[in-house]
């Protein structure tokens, strides 16, 4: 089993989480696993895509036009789907029994 795809991500700080959205080498295309991750647990793995604060929101002014452009400047610049894809496969290496389960989308 390997990653095959992730489909979405977010870092949600607030909740010091991750949360993804993927599809292993196993799943068919209308099949989707989705899975909370401490970011601690990301760190912990080496990984630092999960560094930074992103508390854009609490700047955000309603005049501000350049607002989403800003957030996505930021996600472009700390993500990459490659280490994601390189942290869960070796997540789920170590902890096969966290591996969610398919669902049907």
């Amino acid at each position: 089993m390997e990653i095959r795809e992730i489909v979405s991500y977010y870092i949600n700080h607030s909740n010091d989480v991750m949360e993804v959205s993927f599809r292993t080498t196993d799943d068919e295309d209308n099949e989707l696993r989705s899975a909370e991750i401490s970011t601690a647990e990301i760190i912990a793995f080496g990984y630092d895509f999960v560094k930074g604060d992103l508390n854009i929101l609490e700047s955000f002014d309603d005049e501000d036009e350049d607002f989403f452009d800003e957030i996505s400047m930021v996600q472009e610049d700390t993500w990459d789907e490659n280490d994601i894809s390189q942290f869960l496969n070796e997540y789920y290496t170590l902890y096969p029994n966290l591996l969610p389960k398919k669902e049907l989308f």
